[in-house]
């Protein structure tokens, strides 16, 4: 039963079967850890079977403040113990929707652009995770992939419709609106739905569903809930700077300054997320081919941006 959209909705996606999902070796993987009774040894044989995902889990496990020990070189019970199994699966699930949802029907949605901001957002959310210490790493990676896949599951059930939607490329409240007068929801709902859907814990659905508007979640700036929007909320932001041209460049990173200021992020440390996350991205960019571009050094353009918002 759906928390996030009519549940008879919800269900009619389903079953129409082009909502975007997991298939293969990776749905696999994320059966066995929900099992009760899971043998780790054949996980890992399964893990260590998809050199993508294998890669991206030795990373996140070698991150200093989850490895307290030596480094780990390859995929083993320690390795998936460390990092944890909603963590793998909540990967698993992320990775396979990055390689087969790389096209549609709907011609008006750009899939390219899509998944660009999308990996910048993971890598942004995983930065932040790291720095802020207040969520796991691989898990603000998948929450961050995944926060805009409502969009995507729009392209790709209602394409018709949703591409006349977008002729006018709305952004912002503009496109919630709309999604909301065509189709009883919007891209937001979805995705919280489609988390649910896929046993995502109810924090990060929540974290999701409003991260692009964190005043309407109700709940106060001090709570993990609230923390966990204006994570998102940020690591959009940082994603939008990695993404826009050099001209379009100034408002975003004024706007990134304000939001970093709320976790008292100092200018230095946006300044390194910028360059951490530009870097991470065109990693992830050349594994799974997506479009990406590594970022100037911008520490002249963030102190511009500073100096003129004081």
């Amino acid at each position: 039963m759906s928390t996030y959209i009519e549940d008879k909705t919800f269900r009619e996606l389903q079953d129409s079967e082009v909502l975007p999902a997991p298939s293969g070796v990776r749905l696999n993987i994320m059966q066995m850890c929900q099992q009760e009774d899971i043998s780790l040894p054949e996980l890992v044989s399964q893990v260590q079977g998809d050199p993508v995902l294998a890669g991206r889990l030795i990373q996140i496990a070698n991150i200093p403040n989850i490895n307290k020990g030596r480094m780990v070189a390859a995929v083993n019970v320690e390795l998936l113990l460390m990092v944890g199994l909603h963590a793998v699966r909540q990967m698993a699930l992320a990775i396979s929707l990055t390689e087969s949802a790389r096209r549609g029907d709907c011609k008006e949605f750009d899939y390219d652009a899509f998944w660009a901001r999308s990996t910048a957002m993971a890598c942004a959310g995983q930065a932040l995770a790291e720095m802020l210490q207040q969520a796991p790493p691989a898990e603000m990676f998948t929450n961050g992939l995944l926060a805009g896949i409502g969009r995507l599951g729009l392209a790709s059930a209602r394409p018709k419709r949703y591409g006349e939607l977008l002729l006018d490329h709305p952004t912002g409240e503009v496109l919630l609106e709309r999604e909301q007068a065509a189709f009883g929801f919007d891209h937001l709902a979805l995705a919280a739905a489609m988390m649910e859907d896929w046993h995502f814990p109810r924090l990060f659905c929540n974290a999701v569903l409003y991260h692009e508007r964190p005043s309407a979640s109700g709940v106060e700036e001090g709570d993990r809930q609230q923390q966990l929007v204006r994570m998102l909320e940020l690591a959009g932001a940082l994603a939008d700077v990695c993404v826009a041209t050099a001209a379009a460049r100034p408002a975003l990173l004024s706007r990134l300054l304000t939001l970093a200021a709320a976790f008292d992020l100092p200018l230095s440390s946006v300044e390194y997320l910028c360059g951490r996350v530009s870097w991470d991205w065109s990693d992830w960019g050349a594994l799974l081919h997506i479009p990406t571009q590594v970022l100037p050094d911008i520490g002249q353009e963030l102190a511009e941006a500073a100096g003129a918002s004081n």
